[in-house]
């Protein structure tokens, strides 16, 4: 059944995919975490904003609300901007902002429309609009964490969604919001007390996937971290390992003709014993962050083919070997001194089961709400996804679902409780198994860079510290 003006609650579509420029290049560490700002990087071209396709009209400035904290009774104020980029005009019957409660569909609802819409607007090329609408916040809302996000229909009555934010809604007078989740999902932590139980115990629930690194050809040939009374010995839960694809002075194109295979075969190998019969699923994230310049692995334009060549190799290896592992694809934020686009890296989901990125609270940095709904949309100067929105998009459009293999807040730029609060939010909403869905997130709770990123049992970032405990 299709969405109409007199029958709002119910109607079919779909996401679809934006397009963004932006400047200022993300940084991760040679060892699993962001690297020291002393590294050189390219800069692409100025950030214009937020700009987003959807069908004949373009988002070019993304949905933004006022407050994303609300108790019912309270007013959700928000806006959107459409533009006819196109060279005909183009008419909308309907232009609304609305909202899906915990647990809603895109597909189904049911939908709490913002008033006012704007109805049979037509937009001459160049034209834009902007929408600003309000709906007060029931007493019998739902509790929890909602979708605010921009749909349109066109003249053929199909509906074109764009890119959500999340905002949660309480009870009157300060309760608190309940935890249902769009799905659910891992959400884990490596370095500082994960592997003893001591950061679970910290923050008030278990750790469902932890994250370490064997980013180096020794380290990788024997996971000492899963031997007998080694860091990761007992662990039984999931386990996200970092695997280095060669060290310096080695190629792609020597993987490409093959070079490689053996010491792969017997890191596989290896790797398959020493995990034995626990009961956790191992994530491989084999050459993570390839498109950063700071790993012996890092892919350039010139590396391409050979690229996706070797990872092919190498997955025939891991299914043969090793089936029950999955196969994490995961890159860093945005592209530095790579000279192409990441997504003509990418091999094809027949040969990942994971879409994965490190994402950090930098470049640019996160301190408001407003800070956070612009970043989220960003693409880098090729076009490829650097907001992490436009991740999960790609990550759908390839039929895969999403982890963030790295994450955490930035003590040099600041102690942001929006930023934690606002990657919560974007768990709980998009949070599943499936195609587009966030897996399973891994807070990076590593004691390195003078304590840059780190939150427990000691940090530079007490506020934040205390919001994750909450959250999480």
């Amino acid at each position: 059944m299709t969405r109409s003006a007199t029958n709002p609650r119910f109607f079919s579509r779909g996401y679809l995919t934006g397009l963004v420029t932006a400047l200022v290049l993300a940084l991760s560490t040679a060892c699993g975490g962001p690297l020291e700002d002393t590294e050189t990087y390219d800069t692409y071209g100025e950030s214009v904003g937020a700009v987003e396709t959807s069908g004949a009209l373009t988002i070019t400035q993304a949905v933004s609300a006022t407050d994303v904290s609300l108790e019912r009774g309270q007013t959700l104020s928000a806006k959107v901007t459409y533009k006819n980029n196109g060279t005909t005009a183009v008419t909308a019957k309907n232009i609304v902002l609305t909202s899906r409660a915990p647990g809603g569909t895109h597909a189904g609802g049911p939908f709490y429309d913002l008033t006012p819409r704007l109805t049979n607007r037509t937009l001459q090329p160049g034209e834009s609009v902007t929408l600003t609408a309000t709906r007060v916040i029931a007493s019998s809302d739902p509790l929890g964490t909602w979708e605010l996000y921009p749909t349109w229909e066109d003249t053929s009555s199909v509906w074109r969604d764009g890119t959500g934010i999340a905002f949660t809604v309480a009870a009157a007078g300060g309760g608190t919001p309940d935890t249902g989740t769009s799905g659910p999902w891992l959400s884990g932590a490596s370095g500082q007390g994960v592997p003893s139980g001591a950061f679970a115990t910290w923050r008030g629930s278990a750790v469902k996937i932890a994250g370490t690194w064997s980013d180096n050809n020794l380290n990788a040939a024997n996971f000492w971290q899963l031997d007998p009374g080694g860091e990761y010995g007992s662990w039984q839960q999931n386990i996200d390992i970092a695997v280095g694809a060669f060290d310096k002075g080695e190629s792609w194109a020597a993987a490409a003709s093959g070079a490689y295979d053996a010491r792969w075969r017997q890191s596989l190998t290896t790797l398959k014993r020493k995990w034995g019969s626990r009961p956790g699923t191992v994530y491989i994230r084999f050459a993570h962050e390839m498109n950063g310049n700071w790993y012996p692995w890092k892919v350039t334009a010139s590396d391409a083919t050979s690229f996706i060549t070797a990872w092919k190799r190498y997955r025939s290896l891991q299914k043969e070997i090793f089936p029950a592992a999955r196969l994490v694809f995961c890159v860093n934020r945005e592209s530095v001194s790579s000279g192409i686009d990441w997504r003509k890296t990418f091999p094809g989901a027949a040969y990942v089961d994971v879409m994965s990125v490190d994402y950090y609270n930098q470049y640019p940095y996160v301190a408001t709400v407003t800070d956070w709904n612009n970043s989220i949309q960003q693409t880098d100067g090729y076009g490829a996804p650097k907001g992490l929105a436009k991740h999960l998009e790609f990550a759908r459009s390839v039929g895969l679902p999403l982890a963030i293999s790295e994450w955490s807040g930035n003590a040099d730029n600041g102690d942001s409780t929006v930023w934690f609060e606002q990657m919560h939010n974007f768990f709980k909403v998009n949070g599943g198994t499936g195609a587009g869905k966030v897996l399973y997130e891994i807070l990076f709770n590593v004691d390195r860079d003078n304590r840059r990123w780190i939150l427990y049992p000691y940090t530079r970032m007490p506020n934040s510290a205390e919001r994750y405990k909450q959250l999480f």
